[in-house]
């Protein structure tokens, strides 16, 4: 039988041309408790808090990560298209990598279904699907986080 070594996962250049504006203008610190980690957005020039609301924790027992709060607030900001996304991005791969997760670990949240369907589900690199419809417009989504070749100095500044 012949076996045919299977690609390495690359970061899409979508998201390579996103993460590096991200990064240009804003940078992520993070606090972390337990299982729990709070990142914080600051721009890059004044320092100033641009964002707070971006909690993740570490779902023990699926073995994965759960978004409690994604709010990053980017939309105030001069031209912020798709720096949510690149921001997001960022904060799974870091929290993986700190809680030592493997490839394909599960992500789940719950949101509007509005919010999935404008920002969740245009995710293409996460996967996202509903799983649960809830009262209210509200969704339970379902995900898979894929470890993916970052540069390690990206990860490490966090």
């Amino acid at each position: 039988m012949i076996s045919c070594p299977m690609p390495a996962p690359v970061l899409t250049p979508f998201m390579d041309i996103q993460v590096k504006r991200l990064l240009k203008r804003y940078f992520l610190t993070f606090t972390r408790e337990d299982t729990c980690m709070e990142y914080f957005l600051r721009d890059v020039k004044t320092c100033d808090l641009v964002s707070l609301n971006l909690v993740l924790s570490h779902d023990r027992f699926s073995k994965g990560i759960y978004i409690s709060k994604f709010y990053p607030q980017l939309f105030c900001q001069f031209q912020p298209r798709f720096l949510s996304a690149a921001c997001f991005f960022l904060m799974v791969h870091h929290s993986a990598g700190v809680f030592g997760l493997a490839d394909h670990c599960r992500i789940s949240l719950e949101t509007e279904e509005k919010v999935f369907a404008d920002f969740y589900s245009r995710l293409i690199d996460f996967h996202f699907t509903i799983s649960r419809h809830r009262p209210a417009n509200r969704v339970c989504l379902n995900g898979f986080y894929p470890c993916l070749p970052i540069a390690r100095k990206i990860m490490n500044d966090i």
